[in-house]
């Protein structure tokens, strides 16, 4: 069976969270063997899987994509991430549990590590548009970099005392953990329909924090393109572009940024956190436990 999951370039821990976590409570499940699929975390129901393969999901969710795949008896599911997912889907209610990323909490401690400070985490995405590292150490708050490899964003996240997030996988790791979370949009690739999924799965509501994102990527590139991009600016300001030029990224002004800055300086002091109530998180992580050893059974997995 493959491991079927969403793979960026620039590394995203929320679907990188896939051979992690599977490896470890699925152990020797997985292979290059793709007549078989194992659909796990991640926004992947839709028309972008492959139809003739079988498919196993377990805690996805429905959102990405054209349309929503054709549901026939080559599909097994164990659960969906939550109740939107599941209604999308005509699939009965008591296969929207939560999302699986939850059960990292039966393989890591995140108890462990002393909690000190706000952190936070935009989308993988967002990660690209602005040094958000210079942006947090400037309001005061720790920054943690979603393409990071995963042991190092889930111990950051275990280590942090709040976090306001854009990366909804940051607020379920956190919520996981029992940190408290708030989430925030700050550009328009953030998808509300799936943070609804997973905040009704645990009988939350999804109120994010509005920001106007701004642009400031020059610092992903080298010296050399970053000569290149400026001089592109400039030309551009004086009316001079030639079609075979590829468009430099946006920049937002400095007086835009410098407004950024004082906005989400003033959200880091006046929070809104939210935890979801520990009898309903404990019972969706029951839930996936008892759906996830139905599965080893049903594979004769030992573990």
């Amino acid at each position: 069976m493959k491991l079927y999951y969403y793979k960026d370039r620039h590394g995203n821990f929320g679907d990188d969270l896939n051979p992690w976590l599977w490896s470890k409570l699925l152990p020797e499940m997985f292979d290059d063997d793709d007549s078989e699929l194992f659909v796990g975390i991640g926004t992947l129901l839709n028309n972008n899987i492959p139809k003739q393969p079988r498919k196993v999901v377990f805690g996805s969710g429905a959102g990405y994509g054209s349309a929503l795949p054709d549901i026939d008896d080559k599909w097994t599911f164990y659960c969906v991430r939550g109740p939107v997912t599941a209604a999308r889907l005509g699939l009965a209610e008591s296969c929207a549990i939560t999302d699986a990323a939850a059960l990292v909490s039966t393989v890591y401690n995140a108890h462990a590590q002393k909690r000190d400070g706000v952190a936070f985490i935009p989308h993988h995405v967002s990660a690209r548009h602005m040094d958000w590292q210079a942006v947090c150490r400037q309001v005061g708050v720790r920054y943690i970099d979603p393409r990071r490899d995963v042991e190092t964003v889930l111990s950051e996240i275990a280590g942090a005392s709040a976090v306001i997030t854009e990366a909804m996988h940051g607020a379920i790791l956190a919520d996981t953990f029992r940190i408290p979370w708030m989430p925030v949009v700050l550009y328009g690739h953030v998808l509300k329909s799936k943070w609804e999924d997973w905040s009704q799965s645990l009988s939350l509501e999804y109120e994010p924090r509005q920001l106007e994102g701004v642009w400031d990527p020059d610092y992903n590139f080298g010296t050399m393109d970053r000569l290149k991009i400026r001089t592109k600016r400039s030309f551009g300001r004086m009316g001079i572009s030639p079609a075979s030029w590829t468009p430099p990224p946006p920049k937002s002004t400095k007086k835009e940024i410098d407004r950024f800055l004082t906005a989400f300086e003033g959200l880091t002091r006046n929070p809104s956190f939210q935890l979801s109530r520990d009898s309903v998180f404990d019972s969706a992580l029951a839930r996936l436990v008892e759906k996830l050893d139905q599965l080893r059974r049903d594979r004769r997995i030992v573990v």
